[in-house]
């Protein structure tokens, strides 16, 4: 899964790259008590709460959107097809809601995806077996596993997978029977409501733990601010774009430092060549960021009026680099 979405995941990525505050602390998350059954009323549910990066995306209403309609049923990397036939689905058009989570450990970081949607199991263990020879089918809490030694899929409910090594898996399954606690009352889950407040689902969202294994993998490849701890970043698509993100940080000079960087840096990007070239200045000149606190909000309000021109380049931006990561 972590290859096949990884265009799915593209789009709200790429738009929330640039992101409340002391940090949010919701209470200690507890394991509500053992369930009747598997419940993914929520698919942060199957997330346990050691999570440290939940990445959200609707699919359904990436699909109707016009903002992201040809994002969703477009090819990107040009291998939809063959994705499809490893997994046993088309997450693009099967797919209805996906998590892609980072969960870090003193062993390095695990990944695990969970998607909802329309499957059909047959399918799933026969591309699971054809590219996991002497892979085996176990049975966890009455969800059916098709495990191997490095990955394992499970359906946990028939509308709902869940996809990574088989302890992430076991763990997802636990979670959705409520036996251990879910991200919803974690870290993450205290983030993902200061974001989201009286507002629905979004398009897309991101909430991340910033730790040190992150940082050390981020190294020569992003800046990370000194004392940021949380990030987070909705995306909603109604008739106009709107971007909301909160980052925290230790101190509220640390918070001043970063909102100051990052204008300086969105004001040198939206003036290179390139950007200009590809209609993409209008995102860095209607962003905003504001110092509250320990806190930094962003924004980026894009008016219905300049969709059809934007979201053509960036549909094709975003091919490019599919195509790249191949």
């Amino acid at each position: 899964m972590r290859r096949s979405t990884s265009s799915a995941l593209a789009a709200a990525l790429l738009l929330a790259g640039c992101a409340e505050s002391g940090a949010l602390r919701g209470p200690a998350a507890t394991a509500p008590g053992p369930r009747t059954a598997a419940d993914d009323s929520d698919p942060w549910n199957l997330v346990p709460a050691a999570a440290d990066a939940i990445a959200d995306v609707d699919l359904v209403a990436l699909r109707a959107s016009p903002w992201s309609s040809a994002l969703v049923q477009g090819e990107l990397g040009g291998d939809r097809e063959a994705r499809a036939r490893e997994l046993g689905y088309d997450i693009f058009s099967d797919g209805d809601r996906l998590l892609f989570v980072t969960i870090e450990s003193a062993a390095g970081s695990r990944m695990l995806g969970v998607a909802r949607g329309r499957f059909d199991s047959q399918r799933i263990a026969a591309a699971f077996a054809a590219t996991n020879p002497g892979a085996t089918t176990t049975d966890r809490r009455g969800s059916v596993v098709f495990q191997s030694q490095d990955s394992a899929v499970a359906l946990v409910t028939p509308r709902t997978i869940a996809q990574g090594d088989a302890d992430s898996v076991h763990a997802a399954i636990d979670a959705a029977w409520g036996i251990v606690p879910d991200a919803r009352g974690g870290r993450l889950g205290e983030l993902r409501r200061a974001l989201d407040g009286e507002r629905g689902t979004p398009a897309a969202s991101i909430a991340v733990m910033v730790n040190d294994g992150m940082r050390a993998r981020a190294a020569g490849l992003l800046a990370i601010p000194v004392g940021l701890r949380q990030v987070a970043a909705r995306l909603d698509l109604g008739s106009d774009l709107d971007l909301d993100g909160v980052a925290v940080f230790e101190t509220s000079h640390d918070a001043a430092v970063a909102a100051s960087t990052w204008r300086e840096t969105a004001l040198t990007v939206g003036r290179q060549p390139m950007v200009a070239l590809l209609g993409l200045r209008s995102v860095f000149d209607g962003l905003t960021l504001t110092p509250e606190g320990s806190r930094v909000h962003a924004r980026i309000h894009i008016p219905a009026n300049q969709r059809e021109g934007l979201a053509e380049k960036l549909l094709g931006l975003l091919r490019l680099i599919a195509r790249g990561r191949h």
